[in-house]
């Protein structure tokens, strides 16, 4: 990866996965401690599962006073969430470009990436068991096996080792 992922400029595009949780900042210190070097371009990239399911419950609000609010707490959520990820970069001084994305986590990393000519997407590992895994769906499997680049998935040993 050391020289076939540059792009023409010598810059490599790194997209990481950041939801907030202690999974995707596991994975950014990763990348901090073993990938990284000075010149990268750093897309922090959140897409939060959660997000996917408020135009649902936005609908069952029962007034529009109460979809106000319902939306003031979303994007107040998000805003924490944004300065969260920026502060955990700027923490390691790394220069980096946040993106919100819409829609299923791993549809919209891998959708992103190749738009942005991503040369390496990192993501988190929550651990998750084989049959929660095909019940649920599983973001680090969908981007591993639909992306067009190297994925780096970094696996958390605090949730790995209840696996076993």
């Amino acid at each position: 990866m050391a020289e076939a992922g540059n792009t023409s400029e010598g810059k490599r595009n790194i997209m990481i996965a950041m939801d907030g949780s202690k999974h995707a900042v596991f994975a950014f210190e990763c990348f901090v401690e073993n990938i990284y070097r000075e010149g990268d371009n750093v897309i922090m990239a959140h897409c939060a599962e959660h997000s996917i399911n408020l135009p649902a419950t936005m609908l069952k609000a029962d007034s529009a006073a109460e979809l106000e609010s319902l939306m003031k707490q979303h994007e107040e959520k998000l805003s924490k969430t944004f300065q969260f990820i920026d502060d955990l970069a700027n923490k390691h001084k790394i220069k980096h470009t946040l993106e919100c994305l819409n829609g299923s986590p791993g549809e919209s990393l891998v959708k992103a990436a190749e738009q942005q000519n991503v040369d390496l997407i990192i993501v988190g590992s929550r651990g998750h068991g084989t049959i929660r895994r095909t019940v649920m769906g599983c973001t680090s499997d969908y981007v591993v096996h639909h992306s067009r680049v190297p994925v780096m998935v970094c696996k958390h040993e605090d949730e790995h080792h209840k696996l076993k």
